[in-house]
């Protein structure tokens, strides 16, 4: 059974983490000399559910600038070829997938495992949120 951690009031939800996906993970700092927990979490004294809410925390949330340029070309009256040029994530900055949340004292469920784009559903990762700057290319003949 998987159950929330009691939440310790005064202390942030997430530490500076350098080497961390995204430069920071979950607060469950534990002392290395006794062993208590000084982070942000407690696991629960009894099989019970903590007092840590559910969706409470903020996650990494997501930065994208999509651009898009197009162009007709007359051909003849009825005729027109039209270009179109799309660019996703145009500034190719890193969107990472929030934290599974396995509390264990610095457990790898508490830092980002993955970029957005693989966490999503969907047909084709390169094209979704949070993917790598892509670029596309189309032209349409238009009668």
């Amino acid at each position: 059974m998987t159950t929330r951690p009691d939440l310790v009031s005064g202390q942030p939800f997430w530490v500076a983490q350098p080497s961390a996906p995204g430069g920071k993970m979950l607060n469950s700092a534990m002392d290395a000399i006794t062993g208590a927990f000084t982070g942000a979490f407690l696991p629960p004294s009894t099989v019970r559910q903590g007092t840590e809410g559910r969706n409470d925390i903020l996650g990494f949330g997501l930065t994208q600038v999509d651009l898009s340029t197009s162009r007709k070309f007359p051909i003849t009256e009825r005729l027109n070829l039209q270009f179109r040029a799309d660019a996703f994530n145009v500034l190719n900055h890193p969107n990472f997938s929030n934290p599974s949340g396995a509390f264990q004292s610095g457990a790898p469920g508490l830092q980002a495992a993955s970029m957005l784009n693989q966490g999503l559903a969907g047909l084709n990762p390169l094209f979704q949120e949070g993917g790598p700057r892509s670029l596309q290319l189309s032209l349409r003949l238009v009668f």
